[in-house]
């Protein structure tokens, strides 16, 4: 196995998409590309939960602002635009989220920690 350089792993580009379908009924009618966060959105988004802040409202909606992109990989909405994409379809939105924490590599225990941050 080839050890890398410095350069190598800054150059790698590890941020795959992955399409999401949502043409099934009640859904959106069509499909969606969903994108890894980076280590620093991450931790954002991790952020926004400790610290005494036990407050989950729209937390699908948020992750799934920070996941939702274009082909590219841009993201398609901004954070002003997350009260919005809550109040779409919680069963949408609910499938959108599981996808973006299983891309994201979010797991139970990453998320039971967070409950449990202070």
């Amino acid at each position: 196995m080839a050890i890398l350089t410095k350069a190598q792993i800054l150059a790698a580009n590890d941020k795959k998409l992955i399409e999401v379908d949502l043409s099934g009924e009640g859904e959106w009618g069509g499909s969606v590309m969903v994108r890894v966060m980076s280590g620093t959105e991450r931790d954002r988004f991790e952020g926004e939960f400790v610290n005494g802040n036990k407050t989950v409202d729209n937390v699908r909606a948020k992750l799934v602002a920070k996941c939702v992109c274009d082909a590219d990989g841009n993201r398609l909405f901004g954070e002003d635009e997350i009260p919005q994409l809550g109040e779409k379809s919680a069963a949408v939105l609910d499938k959108l989220f599981a996808a973006c924490m299983k891309h994201n590599r979010f797991t139970k225990e990453d998320v039971d920690e967070l409950g449990k941050a202070s």
